[in-house]
């Protein structure tokens, strides 16, 4: 899993409510400081971990840091009492002093004009608030893994690409990353020895000749792909131009809904394929999103404006191209999909409240499947938090395997039983 994506996955929906409370900024603004806080920190502990020195005062933060206080399943209970004692520790001030030193100020700045907040002193706390939790997920993953020094600093290295992407280009310069697109400088795990250097050379000679014949076949292989897509009639169903935030830039997804929806299995691929064509949904203030002509966000849109169908507790929306690794809480991209269509509807109509409920079959542990239908309902509405919806207007919970649609004893049954699905409580 991602490293960006697993500290991020730990910001609930509830946490982001009490942090945003704290901050005194919107929900929307203290999501984005947070995307933008976690990666500018670890890459920040990324491209020091090459100085011996830095390293083994970040290696003494996290071993020393004292973990008991923070249980990183349930962030949210720490924001109980005096925010100051609970999460802004001293640990997370001195991993930053050591990070940034007089940097502080500009990255502080910076950080504040990316998020959007209204205050200044709003992008220190929330620096404040981050540090510790990387601190408390690198000691729990070197408790973990058994790492030492040497071990951690080669895993975090593993993540470099990955952290640099999802660093605001606006941060990049303040903290000597170089420009955007480059790689992180190299971690160096032993000091370079001497070889001969004839032999050197032909090494390298080699490996640049396998790396142009690499490139040469992958060039020749994307513009086959090229002409057949070109010459493919276009059947595609575009991804909805709500899109999710990413660094510092507003990416989709991918292009298309096709090229998501061909990575996956031959099963799922048909039954998306019941739901219909595509067509063009329009919504209030004149934005269309694409779906499919059986899918539920048409009858979705319907309820809520059709003023003779009234709230209750028994009418509930079942999302039908909502997906996630199996046993896992962890969305597939494809779902992303959908939940921007979603995104559309309720910013189309924005006195709507909904809720999330998750359900399992009843193979295993109904403990175990409660808490995984609970944590696929705060996915899927922490996705919809992501997008810019308001934490006041959703709320989430898992039934497990109560209420069942489908027969579990048999397969098609208990496929129909695994689902996420959406209930308007205020319309």
């Amino acid at each position: 899993m991602k490293l960006v994506e697993t500290l991020t996955s730990y910001l609930t929906p509830d946490l982001i409510k009490k942090a945003s409370e704290y901050l005194t900024e919107s929900e929307h603004a203290t999501v984005k400081g947070f995307n933008a806080a976690i990666p500018s920190i670890l890459g920040a502990i990324i491209h020091d971990s090459s100085n011996k020195s830095t390293m083994d005062q970040i290696w003494d933060l996290v071993t020393q840091m004292d973990n008991e206080s923070f249980d990183l399943e349930n962030l949210e209970n720490l924001f109980e009492g005096k925010y100051e004692n609970r999460l802004e520790n001293r640990f997370g001030s001195i991993l930053l002093e050591v990070l940034f030193g007089q940097r502080f100020q500009a990255v502080n700045q910076e950080l504040s004009n990316y998020a959007e907040f209204k205050s200044e002193n709003s992008a220190s706390k929330l620096l404040n608030l981050t540090a510790p939790l990387v601190l408390a997920y690198l000691k729990k993953k070197a408790l973990l893994e058994d790492y030492g020094i040497s071990g951690l600093t080669m895993w975090l290295g593993s993540f470099k690409k990955e952290v640099q992407t999802s660093v605001p280009s606006s941060l990049f310069s303040i903290l000597n990353f170089g420009n955007p697109g480059e790689n992180l400088d190299k971690i160096t795990s032993a000091p370079t020895h001497e070889h001969d250097h004839s032999n050197n050379n032909w090494g390298m000679w080699l490996i640049g000749l396998l790396a142009l014949l690499a490139f040469l076949w992958f060039v020749m292989k994307s513009c086959n792909k090229n002409e057949w897509n070109n010459n493919k009639e276009s059947t595609t169903l575009k991804i909805d131009s709500t899109t999710i935030k990413t660094g510092d830039q507003t990416k989709e997804i991918d292009n298309t809904a096709d090229g998501l929806i061909a990575k996956l299995d031959s099963v799922v691929q048909a039954k998306w394929a019941i739901l219909g064509k595509p067509i063009k949904l329009s919504l209030p203030g004149g934005i269309d999103i694409n779906i499919p002509e059986k899918g539920v966000e048409a009858r979705l849109v319907n309820f809520i404006e059709d003023k003779n169908k009234t709230i209750d507790k028994t009418t509930w929306f079942d999302f039908d191209r909502i997906l996630f690794e199996t046993g896992s809480s962890k969305l597939n991209p494809a779902s992303q999909i959908q939940i921007n269509n979603i995104t559309a509807i309720l910013k189309a109509f924005p006195q709507v409240n909904i809720k999330v409920g998750g359900y399992t079959d009843n193979v295993g542990d109904p403990k175990v499947n409660q808490k995984l239908s609970q944590a696929r309902a705060e996915m899927v509405m922490s996705a919809l938090l992501t997008n810019g919806i308001e934490s006041r207007r959703m709320e989430a919970e898992g039934y497990g395997q109560e209420h069942p649609v489908g027969d579990n004893k048999t397969e098609s049954g208990r496929d129909l039983n695994r689902r996420v699905s959406l209930r308007v409580t205020k319309k």
